[in-house]
């Protein structure tokens, strides 16, 4: 499952599609198949640039690319390209930063008094039809859930009961 390779097994990959003299230019970059698969704005474009390929070698980007969208397999590739089309779309670049929530001194005292982190600035955003009991396939990954929100809120009570 792509979803669970690490950098090196995505290092492997890159070698396997003939892409062995980029392939070192990942080690150590975070690259990994969650990023791959999860992240909406990574796409094969932001692969090439994180390898180094010049912009002007378009046929080894176009070999890149095609292999890319094999791997991620057409689902994940429509999600992507959707994303792409919306008009709030930024791309994905190795300079972004991810600004964490701040809190002021007045929070302190109610540090304790929370259960559970309510921010909502994520950098790959919780898709929320996975919990409607629908299925959502990323080429061999697959997200099911067959109990609504209250059916599980149920068994976590019965599991505090204990």
């Amino acid at each position: 499952e792509v979803v669970q390779w690490s950098n090196h097994r995505v290092m492997e990959w890159l070698r396997s599609v003939d892409l062995a003299e980029y392939a070192p230019n990942l080690r150590g970059s975070g690259v990994h198949g969650g990023l791959i698969i999860l992240e909406p704005r990574f796409n094969g474009d932001t692969l090439a640039m994180l390898l180094n390929i010049p912009p002007q070698k378009t046929l080894l980007r176009r070999h890149l690319t095609t292999n890319f969208n094999v791997l991620i397999g057409p689902e994940a590739q429509q999600d992507k390209r959707e994303i792409m089309e919306s008009t709030a779309y930024t791309a994905l670049t190795t300079t972004a930063k991810v600004r964490p929530k701040k809190l002021g001194f007045s929070h302190f005292g109610n540090l304790r008094k929370k259960k559970f982190d309510e921010s909502t600035d994520y950098i790959c955003p919780m898709d929320t039809s996975i919990s409607n009991g629908t299925q959502k396939s990323y080429g061999a990954y697959r997200v099911h859930n067959t109990l609504p929100d209250k059916e599980l809120e149920k068994l976590d009570q019965v599991g505090q009961g204990d």
